[in-house]
């Protein structure tokens, strides 16, 4: 869930002068920032500079800000002024909470640390400097500090700030105080009050494991914004979204997306990024490379200070699509990244640590998907260039075990181990449900086991036991009881529904690789072209060979051809498995992988160059078979991918620096 963040403006006001926050959508006109609050204190250099904050000129405010310290380094407003800049303009929180204390320090020394009564002025300088250093604080994750100064802004000034005390309240995980927060601003009557608190209670009931609560209170906030601003914000609408994904209320959940992107740019969730993780979800590759494509441009939209909010939560959107369409070196070079580099979550109630540990086992997976993606490019090379391939592959894979660690280590915690199996619940709402099953191979089949019991067992959602179905599943094929992991399968894949196709396509794989332990390969050949029909990639995903008879037209150029293919790791001879049709001569080299109907499945094919021997030219044709036959139906190509990290874009983009680019 995603707080719901005010645009913070300073209003003019003749009784009172303080400080106010409008949410997200609300405009002002020009005109309401070209002139000094009436009877402001402060010197005329001061007053400029604090008029350029009204007008949202954060850079010539800087500037000007530093001319009246430079003249005057006692000046509050000037300290205030340059401190709203750093926080604004340049997301400099640590800068902009050193010159906003100082600022409150230099006001009390010389006017004292209380209101004096009926003093309008120069107290609302006071008050915005207690909301502000509240708001940097919240910025930080320092949450008692955020709560002290709502806290001591309340002791003297009003309207009080009711309702915001519920977000940091969440985020130490009091949530009856949160509630109480997010009620109290919901009754007071204010409808400013009442939308913070709404959308408080919305997440708070998320956090706390109640989804149905949650669900409720997310389209009541949803429901509420829609009657008093005809319009509502993203953030109510990508929340309500969340919680429908809770409740496995897929279609919902992509309509109400699809709604958020034509609505204002929230100051943080990404309504783009959302639908690229629900569309890769459900294989619908287009789609989520659609959907990806514009998340640069919606970031880039927001307020300097908020855009790299959910820096790797785009990184972990990325890296989990380009694993998945077959792009697994991409995905590696974000994943490195995202491992060392984690986002800001002071605005986003989910643990951090969840963050970290989804990366860390999208990071083992890419690297053993490159190891894998290496040796098959090797098969028709000589012998030693293949032992060099084997070494690359053995410490890619230790790097990955050293990936998967982390992961178990980020995971160690009992609360957080059994919420990564609670799918679309708070403990797990950014986890991939085809990502789950990697803690069979990572944590063990026995753990996986105890925790999707222990998950679900609390878990009284209509749909969940699909999941936990095909996690246990998982952890049967680890152990080898194919008996068992065949049972599982089969429960999962008749319940899970469309927008699962991964997972589905996932224990269908892994069905057909126990049916063929247990039954022999002819019994676990429809599973194996259901599984390649859904998502040919899976089996490099998961290390699984097809069985396969190769059938070649004879000649040099074919025997090569099948040589190298007899090394593939995608690849085991069985009589009873796929048919791969070879064919090659001097002008052509193919291969096809044909179904039990004679059905063309994929093929690849190459031509030769003058100079190529047969070995080269057999390299080539089986490096295209792989890559058509073990790959998505998706052309994605080398601009695509730098399209999705911003940088064919001209001008800075916040995900510029994903690939090193």
């Amino acid at each position: 869930m995603t707080e719901l963040s005010p645009i913070r403006v300073l209003a003019v006001s003749l009784c009172a002068g303080l400080a106010f926050a409008a949410f997200g959508g609300a405009a002002q006109t020009s005109e309401d920032f070209t002139v000094a609050d009436p009877g402001a204190p402060g010197t005329p250099d001061e007053l400029r500079a604090f008029s350029f904050v009204r007008q949202n000129e954060l850079v010539r405010a800087r500037e000007a800000a530093e001319a009246v310290l430079r003249a005057n380094p006692d000046s509050y407003v000037g300290h205030f002024v340059l401190g709203w800049a750093h926080h604004y303009a340049e997301a400099n929180f640590p800068m902009a909470l050193f010159h906003e204390n100082e600022a409150l320090r230099l006001f009390e020394a010389q006017n004292g640390s209380e209101p004096r009564p009926g003093g309008a002025w120069p107290w609302q300088w006071h008050a915005r400097l207690l909301r502000e250093i509240s708001g940097i604080h919240g910025d930080l994750e320092n949450y008692e500090e955020r709560l002290g100064y709502i806290e001591r802004y309340n002791e003297f000034y009003q309207p009080k700030i009711v309702a915001e005390r519920a977000w940091p309240l969440m985020k130490m995980r009091r949530f009856d105080a949160a509630r109480a927060a997010a009620r109290e601003g919901i009754g007071s009557g204010d409808p400013f009050q009442m939308e913070v608190g709404l959308n408080a209670l919305c997440a708070v009931e998320f956090e706390a494991g109640d989804d149905q609560a949650s669900y409720a209170a997310c389209r009541a906030a949803l429901e509420y914004a829609r009657q008093t601003n005809g319009t509502p914000n993203a953030v109510d609408l990508t929340n309500f979204a969340e919680a429908s994904r809770s409740l496995f209320k897929l279609d919902e959940a992509e309509r109400i997306l699809l709604e958020a992107t034509e609505a204002t740019p929230a100051w943080y969730g990404n309504p783009w990024l959302e639908l690229g993780e629900l569309y890769t979800r459900g294989a619908r590759f287009p789609e989520a490379l659609s959907a990806l494509e514009k998340v640069p441009a919606y970031r880039a939209a927001r307020p300097p200070h908020v855009r790299d909010a959910d820096r790797n939560e785009s990184r972990r959107a990325l890296a989990a699509f380009f694993l998945v369409v077959g792009e697994a070196q991409a995905a590696l070079e974000i994943t490195e990244k995202a491992l060392v580099m984690p986002d800001r979550r002071a605005h986003n109630s989910r643990d951090p640590a969840q963050d970290r540990a989804v990366i860390a086992l999208l990071d083992r997976r890419a690297r053993r998907v490159v190891a894998e993606r290496a040796q098959e490019a090797a098969v028709a090379a000589p012998w030693y260039m293949r032992l060099r391939s084997f070494g690359d592959a053995t410490l890619l894979r230790f790097e990955g075990w050293l990936s998967g660690r982390q992961a178990v280590r980020l995971l160690a915690d009992d609360e957080r181990l059994v919420g990564t199996f609670r799918v679309g619940m708070s403990s797990a709402a950014i986890v991939p449900p085809w990502l789950v099953g990697e803690l069979a191979d990572v944590a063990g089949p026995g753990v996986v086991d105890v925790a999707a019991d222990r998950a679900q067992a609390g878990d009284e959602r209509a749909g969940a036991s699909a999941y936990y179905d095909a996690f246990r599943c998982e952890a049967a094929v680890a152990r080898g009881d194919e008996a068992r992991a065949i049972e599982l399968a089969e429960r999962a894949i008749a319940a899970l529904g469309p927008g699962d196709a991964l997972l589905g396509a996932r224990v269908e794989a892994l069905r057909a690789k126990a049916m063929r332990e247990e039954h022999g390969t002819a019994v676990a050949m429809p599973a194996f072209e259901a599984a390649v029909q859904r998502d040919p990639g899976v089996f490099r995903r998961l290390e699984i060979a097809l069985p396969v008879r190769i059938e070649s037209g004879g000649g040099e150029i074919a025997e090569a051809i099948v040589d190298a293919l007899e090394r593939s790791p995608r690849l085991v001879e069985d009589d009873a498995g796929f048919i791969l049709r070879v064919r090659g001569d001097a002008t052509r080299g193919e291969v096809c992988l044909m179904g039990a109907s004679q059905t063309v499945l994929d093929c690849g094919t190459a031509t030769p160059a003058p100079s190529d021997s047969p070995d080269e030219l057999a390299g080539k044709v089986v490096q295209a078979f792989h890559d058509v036959a073990f790959a998505p139906r998706i052309d994605l190509s080398q601009a695509d991918i730098n399209s999705l990290d911003g940088s064919t874009r001209t001008s800075r983009d916040p995900l510029e620096s994903l690939r090193g680019r």
